[in-house]
């Protein structure tokens, strides 16, 4: 078996990780680009279902940076 350079492993791994998950789901309800980046601020320091639990009432009070 040949030595494969370090991009070719890079490449071979990131083909079959996107044959094995070709879709992957985000588990953090977001609607917006802002609104995710909230979200995974806030799920390092929690779980993903509270983080779930805890930015509608987030977002009804400040939904944008400027608010």
């Amino acid at each position: 078996m040949a030595t494969l350079s370090r991009k070719e492993r890079s490449e071979f791994v990131a083909e079959k990780l996107a044959a094995l998950y070709p879709l992957t789901p985000i588990p953090l309800d977001h609607q917006d680009p802002y609104t995710l980046l909230v979200a995974v601020v806030l799920s390092a320091q929690c779980t993903d279902k509270k983080v779930n639990e805890i930015t509608p009432l987030l977002f009804a009070k400040a939904r944008t940076p400027q608010q």
